[in-house]
């Protein structure tokens, strides 16, 4: 029986976590898995060490808060995986978590794959060179990592988004509306992350824009529009619940728990944290607004390192301001609800941002699941 070890750290790596594992499910008869994931990991068999969401810690300065406690998890999470002697581990994405653990599994003879490569073209990109000592093969899903890897000699494969395979070229918004029981006026989906310290820095700055927009339209004199907020655990959606029930009373919002697929199919408009969720709602081709927030001295932190002037994936990946971003102290409620109004009623702009998304789309879209499964066989045996 191979067994394969697995981690990942929040919900995006769950989520193309889960979708590789279901895939090798299919290939390899009797494949174990082990590590740390989330639900739908568990979900294809993974026997998860600890819940995922002990590493779910969003900014430097709440990381070095954790630091000690995020050095015990890993440490405990080596001793477990040398125990279990897996044939190959893979890490999926969480890079300051996840090299250590394949540099020394990768010691211990085990080989080791990470899947998703860091960011290191928009910042830190010193840990280039760390990376060809931790791994034996790394998986990258923009066809513009594999060249600037290849030039610190990492061995490497563009194996393609998989969220390119998983969101169809053309998604049915009318299907979607109706599974979901949603109404024909307006939808605007928002999602502030999936970490409870990213909903913290980012909700109330959401929920202030939604009312402005609200505002907005009764101006125009238009349908009210009805918000939508996906939430991807109990716990985020109680304190989601009492955040807009209590603290900022607005009876257009509606919340569900999973659905972030759904919510952004169905949506005419998406005001999102920057992240996986940015490149998500390309390719369901729906006009955008980034925003960040976080803490002071996270910021100041990161705003110091970073190498590039963008920080939403459908801006990097096209190398140019496609979609409007927000930042820190410049993202105000204001802004975001005056923009928001002129996007969407841009119907030329609309249907631009759509042709690029499409483009976009079938860039990234390859056979990702299948291309992995050919690189990490023959290790198997």
């Amino acid at each position: 029986m191979p067994k394969i070890a697995i981690l990942a750290g929040e919900a995006s790596g769950d989520l193309i976590g889960s979708q590789l594992m279901g895939h090798l499910n299919k290939k390899i008869k009797n494949v174990k898995f082990v590590g740390v994931g989330g639900p739908l990991m568990k979900k294809e068999g993974l026997t998860s060490y600890f819940n995922y969401s002990e590493l779910s810690i969003h900014g430097y300065f709440e990381a070095y808060k954790n630091f000690f406690y995020l050095l015990s998890l890993r440490n405990k999470v080596i001793k477990y995986l040398l125990k279990e002697k897996p044939k190959i581990f893979i890490g999926i994405d969480l890079p300051d978590f996840n090299f250590t653990v394949e540099k020394i599994l990768k010691e211990n003879n085990i080989k080791t794959f990470h899947y998703v490569a860091p960011s290191v073209w928009a910042w830190r990109k010193n840990r280039i060179f760390s990376i060809k000592n931790n791994i034996n093969h790394l998986f990258t899903v923009f066809p513009h990592e594999p060249k600037i890897f290849k030039k610190a000699k990492v061995p490497v494969t563009f194996v393609g988004h998989p969220l390119a395979n998983q969101i169809p070229i053309k998604p049915s918004i009318k299907k979607t509306r109706k599974q979901l029981n949603l109404s024909n006026n307006k939808i605007i989906t928002l999602l502030p992350g999936s970490r409870i310290s990213e909903i913290k820095n980012n909700l109330d700055l959401m929920i202030n824009s939604a009312n402005l927009i609200n505002k907005e339209f009764l101006w125009e004199k238009l349908k009210k529009p009805q918000f939508i907020i996906p939430i991807n655990s109990k716990a985020n959606y109680d304190f989601i619940n009492r955040r807009i029930n209590n603290d900022n009373k607005i009876n257009n919002i509606k919340l569900m728990i999973g659905h972030s697929h759904e919510a952004i199919c169905a949506s005419d408009f998406v005001i999102t944290v920057s992240g996986t969720a940015t490149l998500e709602a390309a390719l369901f081709k729906k006009p955008m607004i980034v925003v960040y927030k976080t803490s002071l001295i996270s910021w100041l932190i990161l705003k110091n390192m970073i190498l590039i002037p963008y920080i939403g994936l459908p801006n990097i990946l096209l190398k140019k301001f496609i979609v409007p971003e927000y930042l820190q102290g410049n993202a105000t409620p204001e802004k975001i609800s005056k923009k928001t109004m002129e996007i969407m009623q841009n119907m030329k702009l609309q249907k631009n941002l759509n042709a690029i998304f499409k483009e976009l789309h079938i860039s990234l879209k390859k056979n990702t699941a299948e291309m992995i499964y050919k690189k990490i066989n023959s290790y198997l045996k």
